[in-house]
């Protein structure tokens, strides 16, 4: 499952990364790095799609991808 984020570097020179869309809604990561940033929206995404137990999916194949970097 493909999830377009935007990735960001912030004048303090972190990085945020921030997806909207239907199935997570809007979810932002920050982190020291584009990777880190990245890696955390991954895992918050992993998360908010597992939360809902209807699915009985476990999402293991979650994929960021920057479809927009500024």
């Amino acid at each position: 499952m493909r999830f377009p984020c935007m990735l960001t570097r912030l004048p303090d020179g972190r990085w945020s990364a921030r997806h909207e869309g239907p199935e997570a809604g809007a979810v932002e990561a920050r982190g020291a790095t584009r990777e880190e940033a990245l890696a955390k929206l991954e895992g918050e995404i992993r998360y908010r799609l597992e939360l809902c137990p209807c699915t009985g999916e476990t999402y293991q194949h979650v994929a960021v991808e920057v479809v927009e970097a500024r």
